[in-house]
């Protein structure tokens, strides 16, 4: 896993870019440097392949679990924001330990990617 931190522009929320590559993909998870419970906050993710150009998936969603406990689902849809890229909107209902897992299905397939990360209080 590759990692890097962006700070956008003047306000805006520092964003921390995780990558994972797995069946020849490379998956990038641009999300908050340090999410706090209860905001709203915006979530990417790219999907190239091995040439590093972009991979249409027929559909994206985001699975936010906490492996420590059983919640209900959230699995938001992600929109199509351009080639390759794909994001949500979505907020943590609780600081803890959390998963983001993204699930692309590519040629009818699907392909997984998580990356962990706490939350932090309100």
């Amino acid at each position: 896993m590759v990692a890097g931190i962006s700070i956008g522009a003047c306000g805006a929320t520092p964003t921390i870019v995780e990558e994972q590559v797995v069946d020849g993909l490379t998956i990038t998870l641009e999300r908050p440097a340090q999410p706090v419970a209860l905001r709203n906050y915006a979530f990417t993710a790219t999907i190239t392949n091995a040439a590093d150009q972009p991979v249409e998936a027929e559909l994206v969603y985001f699975d936010f679990t906490m492996p420590q406990m059983e919640m209900g689902v959230h699995q938001p849809i992600a929109d199509r924001l351009g080639p390759g890229k794909y994001g949500v909107r979505t907020i943590y209902s609780m600081e803890g330990d959390w998963r983001i897992t993204i699930v692309a299905t590519i040629e009818g397939r699907d392909v997984r990617v998580w990356f962990d990360h706490p939350v932090l209080p309100p």
